[in-house]
């Protein structure tokens, strides 16, 4: 029996042998297996911009043609995507909301907040096989703004607005120091001008009005609701009183007198509202 027990040990030795080498073979190569076989890579989310405090963070990024960008309104005020070539427009993206487009050809794409034309940014779309960089940084010898700063004539009432908002706004302070310094000094000359600048005011104003209802009628509904309705009334009065102002102005340059402390006090009164009206404004284009 012993001896049979030892003929069949005899016999499985060299199986016993091959099967011990064989698994201390596959112990040592499953790491490298397990390091040589190529890990599964999640699918790329969208790149994200940023819409906070009145600007696109990055302002500029590059990405690949087929790719996708979220813009994420964290701001305040209700802002839109608008591509300055028409290309995509986001519409009205309320605070808190977002919007996504993909992106079909390679070029550059600028693109801006059509209720607030001062929020300017830039996409770089390159093809399939182009490196894409989204880290916010510009091209290559190129500052970040590069661009921003070409001239082109005022055609969209978001543009034309704040011109001659600047123009009639001015006007009228002016108008009241020069008739204070004229009382102050007694000089009949500086309470001509305070005339004529009023009168220029009161010319302008009605076009200033026309250009805010103008941006109201294509733009109110991107605009903040409670902000935008005390403008434009506001604006709408500004009309009147300025008018108004002037004709009481020509009555004093046409007797040859000084203006009245009546007179003054309505004109300061007035210059506190555009004060005020400008706050609102610049409230809605830059935010608080």
């Amino acid at each position: 029996m012993k001896r049979a027990a030892a003929m069949m040990l005899g016999k499985r030795k060299p199986l016993f042998c091959f099967g011990f080498l064989l698994s201390m073979f596959v112990a040592c190569m499953s790491p490298h297996i397990l390091v040589a076989a190529p890990a599964a890579q999640p699918e790329s989310g969208p790149t994200v911009v940023i819409i906070k405090q009145m600007h696109f963070d990055p302002h500029d990024i590059t990405v690949r043609v087929g790719g996708t960008v979220e813009w994420k309104n964290e701001d305040i005020f209700t802002h839109t995507v608008t591509a300055n070539d028409g290309s995509f427009d986001s519409g009205p993206i309320a605070p808190g909301t977002s919007w996504k487009t993909t992106l079909t050809r390679a070029g550059q794409i600028a693109y801006h907040c059509r209720p607030h034309p001062n929020m300017t940014a830039q996409l770089t779309v390159k093809g399939a096989g182009a490196e894409a960089n989204t880290s916010g940084a510009g091209a290559p010898g190129k500052p970040e703004n590069a661009g921003s700063l070409k001239w082109a004539p005022p055609t969209m009432p978001q543009e034309i607005h704040p011109i001659l908002v600047n123009f009639t706004a001015a006007l009228l302070p002016l108008a009241l120091l020069s008739d204070l310094l004229g009382r102050i000094f007694k000089r009949q000359s500086l309470h001509n001008a305070a005339f004529w600048i009023i009168v220029y005011a009161a010319c302008i104003t009605p076009f200033t009005a026309a250009a805010g209802w103008w941006w109201r009628h294509s733009l109110g509904a991107n605009l903040p609701a409670k902000l935008i309705t005390v403008h434009e009334w506001l604006g709408t009065a500004a009309v009147f009183i300025f008018i108004g102002l002037g004709l009481w102005r020509w009555s004093i340059h046409k007797r040859g007198v000084p203006p009245t402390f009546a007179y003054l006090f309505c004109a300061l009164l007035a210059v506190l509202a555009l004060v005020y009206q400008g706050s609102l404004g610049g409230a809605m284009v830059f935010g608080r």
